[in-house]
């Protein structure tokens, strides 16, 4: 090695240098129950607290199985009776909340707080209120748009209570830049199955739009399905794979002429 490449070296080395792709997180993270998510979010899991802007290009993309492990950690179905765990807060959800599906998912429904709001104005409102009181350390909400104005009070409200907000965004609007700590964007996968030839359905692309501490991360795919969900799909494909082939044996006998007609058997 050449001295001035030495020397560069041991530049590089320095605690104090700054590298452009290098990340430095100021602190551990909330384990997101994702490997692969917690290594692209750079400091081990989702930020402990402030507000995670997530855009979906779809709904029913994995965009609520993204928080499911949170959730279950936070308020386990296991809990003891009377213990001091706080709540997990669902803002505007599209969608009527299926307490069975996550129950099933391990989580204790009974410390689910679901918020219905018909206007923006009411969503904002609740949502500072929530995340301002403390009472509930995660909250999950859904807004058709947020200014900057806006993602700043939502972010000081989360500070003040010292919660996490994940705040579900259509994809249109994650041109605008806001000043909150993590921005992710999810969409349907469009790599293909080499053994099927068909879409990867069970996949999601994650791209890191933006993640405090470091340039944004390259994109990945991630199965954001929830198990029991995710072991049911395949094996229904396993299942139409195997009619596939059966069919398939049955065409290469019938073609050559192995396949007697009538009540015979061969």
């Amino acid at each position: 090695m050449a001295l001035a490449d030495l020397q560069l070296e041991r530049l590089l080395q320095r605690s104090d240098l700054w590298r452009g792709d290098a990340y430095h997180p100021q602190q551990m993270g909330l384990d997101s129950g994702y490997p692969e998510l917690n290594r692209h979010l750079g400091q081990g899991g989702w930020p402990s607290q402030g507000l995670c802007e997530i855009f979906c290009s779809s709904e029913g993309i994995g965009e609520l199985s993204l928080a499911l492990p949170l959730m279950r950690r936070l308020i386990p179905r296991q809990s003891r009776e009377g213990s001091s765990a706080g709540l997990v807060s669902l803002v505007a959800p599209p969608h009527v909340p299926y307490p069975q599906s996550l129950a099933m998912q391990g989580i204790d429904v009974s410390r689910l707080l679901w918020v219905d709001t018909q206007t923006p104005k009411e969503q904002l409102w609740a949502l500072e209120q929530i995340l301002t009181s403390g009472a509930s350390p995660l909250v999950l909400c859904w807004l058709e748009e947020l200014s900057v104005s806006q993602a700043r009070r939502l972010q000081l409200a989360c500070e003040k209570g010292e919660s996490l907000c994940l705040c579900y965004l259509p994809s249109k609007v994650k041109d605008q830049a806001h000043p909150v700590p993590l921005r992710i964007a999810l969409q349907p996968s469009t790599e293909t199955n080499t053994e099927t030839g068909s879409a990867r359905l069970l996949e999601t692309q994650v791209d890191i739009l933006k993640r405090r501490g470091g340039w944004p991360a390259p994109r990945f795919s991630l199965s954001l399905l929830p198990e029991l969900l995710a072991q049911s799909l395949m094996l229904d494909v396993t299942k139409q794979q195997e009619q596939d082939k059966r069919l398939e044996n049955e065409l290469d006998k019938q073609q050559s002429g192995q396949i007697l007609q009538g009540p015979w058997s061969a």
